[in-house]
């Protein structure tokens, strides 16, 4: 039976492999273009706006100048840089948390369609209410430490998962499980051998949704109650009216999103080798 399963594995896995091979993806000159179109568009931008805070009657607390806030930046380095690894700790503990849930609901949601109808429309209702509406009640249970940060960042993490990975594990080939079946696999041999790696690729689309939202889930878990952090930093910035910290803390939390975001697309092409995101087919 074993021989059996390995042969159908295989099979998939050649189809995969055929099927990548098929669309070999954007040349070098349309990936080159994909790295240096946005950089430039986003020096040009920078540029104009030193000339905009350069030349034009606006004051520096409103639209301070890029080199000062570079400025303000190296100067303000210690503080800035003990709030990003506070709020990094913060996002890396909600995300992985959000995820471990997120997959653990999927697969009842996948496997029964009794669960599916009960589970699934609360879960999409609870994305109606606003998380900055939930973070003072947690700010009450879990009290003022670390912890209401993860939750809202868990919270924010947990949906875009949950949806991607049901997905993934309702949306297998029906003949194919029939095909695993009439040669007597187990429901853990089908879920382990085809369903989990078949849905992989809609995990990493969770993924890569959900570790851009962690970034938003803890500075919203910050504002709402803490003395440290990205979060907390630009609340302080704002009351003090002190724009070059208020935006040197946005940059830092910009970097913070795209590193790693890269760090889980980067994952996901390590492990997936064969797959092709739809934005680098159309790209090609």
């Amino acid at each position: 039976m074993t021989e059996r399963l390995d042969a159908a594995s295989r099979s998939t896995s050649a189809a995969a492999g055929a099927a990548a091979r098929a669309d070999r993806g954007p040349s070098l000159r349309a990936r080159a273009a994909q790295r240096i179109l946005p950089a430039a568009f986003l020096l040009l931008l920078i540029v104009l706006w030193e000339i905009v805070a350069a030349i034009g009657d606006v004051p520096q607390y409103i639209l301070p100048a890029p080199t000062a806030i570079a400025e303000r930046l190296v100067r303000s380095w210690d503080t800035l840089w003990e709030a990003t690894l506070i709020t990094a700790g913060e996002v890396l503990a909600g995300f992985v948390i959000g995820v471990v849930l997120g997959i653990a609901l999927a697969i009842p949601i996948a496997y029964s369609r009794i669960v599916r109808n009960t589970l699934y429309p609360l879960i999409v209702a609870s994305q109606a209410v606003p998380k900055i509406a939930i973070a003072p009640l947690l700010v009450l249970w879990l009290g003022f430490d670390i912890w209401p940060k993860i939750a809202v960042t868990a919270l924010m993490v947990f949906f875009p998962v949950t949806v991607t990975a049901a997905e993934g594990f309702s949306s297998v080939d029906r003949n194919l499980l029939d095909l695993l079946r009439s040669v007597s696999a187990t429901p853990a041999q089908i879920f382990f051998r085809i369903r989990f790696p078949h849905a992989l690729p809609h995990i990493f689309s969770g993924l890569k949704v959900g570790i851009t939202l962690a970034v938003v889930g803890a500075v919203v878990g910050e504002w709402v109650g803490a003395d440290a952090g990205l979060g907390y930093l630009l609340t302080y910035a704002n009351t003090l009216l002190d724009s070059t910290l208020l935006f040197a803390a946005l940059f830092l939390l910009i970097v913070l999103g795209v590193v790693l975001f890269v760090i889980v697309d980067a994952a996901e092409r390590l492990l997936l080798p064969w797959h092709r995101d739809d934005s680098v087919a159309l790209g090609g």
